[in-house]
């Protein structure tokens, strides 16, 4: 059967009538119905538990940021100072920081390998000596006083060969001391000599201070010692900077005029000027339970502080909190309302209604548990 132009013009145009209507018509119905919803499509968030923990005010006392290993580095040698490092510069462990004409000690070293020298030649004959006249004993041909003679000199040479050796020793410890090196790696913040000047033995050089092995040294009331241990968790403050610590050690001698003794904190990162100061929160008493959230999850608002919990069916509650003290990032709620293992929106916030559907981002092993 032949099909004609006709035929397939008026096949066309009935497809395309049928295709329209269907499109307008599923149209329709999607718009009818994004017409009848109002609620708000769910927010991708991520959640952290409240606990219950152990909170304990804290006190803020000033500190000091400071280094384990600040010295004046001195002189073992007296000389005239011919090279010293300039100031600021970085040196390694076992770096030259500043030398000593050492011409007369070099001299001292040759003089006492001379004499080590002798006396080896005067041992070793002493040695010779004794070993034929112990032969010539055996055949009754020496007399024992004469053989006791000889054994005498021999360990008189021997004690002889000793002291010149210990003498040698001093001398290259000496030749060697006239090189100021560095004890530690740091940075050279002040120098106390200058080139062509005297130095005299036991004097500063100058001043090394480690700046990446850092710590706080701040003072405690005496009342707070029985408080106050090794490894306590602490705050720093620094402006509006905070960082968790922990307490390094603790000096259990109070001062008798100031009634305060000293703590140090140890510092994790080197991201610290030394010489700065800072204020260090520590525990004032043993703490109290109380149910702590995390930091990120609290907004703060102009008509208040509040956070989100998720309820059974997935959906952001709005509850208003007040807050007490802070334990690292954990801070303490003083409402009642929430309880140990409330979840609590800490990403995504800032979009959220109350009673809006969420989706909680389980990318984070800990929160798929969760």
């Amino acid at each position: 059967m032949r099909v004609t132009r006709k035929q397939v013009l008026i096949a066309i145009a009935i497809t395309m009538f049928f295709g329209i209507a269907f499109i307008s018509s599923k149209t329709g119905a999607v718009q009818a119905q994004a017409a009848t919803s109002n609620d708000p499509p769910p927010v991708v968030v991520e959640v952290e538990a409240a606990v219950t923990s152990t909170i304990a005010p804290r006190q803020w006392v000033p500190g000091s940021i400071g280094s384990r290993h600040d010295a004046h580095i001195a002189s073992a040698e007296s000389g005239r100072v011919i090279q010293v490092v300039e100031v600021g510069s970085q040196v390694r462990q076992g770096d030259v920081l500043a030398r000593v004409d050492d011409e007369a000690l070099a001299l001292a070293v040759r003089q006492a390998e001379a004499n080590l020298q002798r006396t080896e030649s005067r041992r070793e004959y002493a040695e010779r000596q004794a070993t034929r006249m112990e032969a010539m004993e055996q055949r009754s041909s020496i007399a024992e006083a004469q053989l006791d003679q000889i054994r005498t000199d021999r360990d008189e040479r021997r004690q002889e060969s000793a002291e010149a050796s210990v003498a040698l020793a001093d001398a290259q410890r000496r030749l060697r001391d006239a090189t100021i090196r560095a004890p530690f790696d740091g940075t050279v913040a002040e120098r106390f000599v200058e080139v062509g000047e005297h130095l005299d033995v036991g004097a500063p050089v100058v001043r090394l201070v480690n700046t990446v092995d850092l710590e706080i040294i701040a003072r405690a009331p005496v009342a707070m010692a029985a408080v106050l241990k090794s490894g306590a968790a602490v705050q720093i403050r620094d402006g509006q900077r905070l960082q968790d610590a922990k307490l390094r050690v603790v000096v259990p001698v109070g001062d008798a005029a100031s009634r305060q003794l000293e703590v140090r904190v140890a510092l994790e990162t080197s991201a610290w000027t030394v010489g700065s100061a800072v204020e260090v929160g520590l525990p004032s008493n043993n703490g109290h339970a109380a149910i702590a959230v995390p930091r990120d999850a609290l907004v703060l608002r102009n008509d208040g502080t509040y956070v989100f919990r998720i309820d059974a069916e997935g959906k952001a509650e709005r509850l208003s909190v007040e807050t007490g003290e802070s334990q690292g990032e954990m801070i303490e709620v003083l409402t009642e309302g929430l309880a140990d293992g409330d979840m609590l929106v800490t990403r995504g916030a800032e979009r959220l209604e109350s009673g809006q559907q969420v989706t909680i981002d389980t990318r984070d092993a800990a929160i798929a548990k969760a």
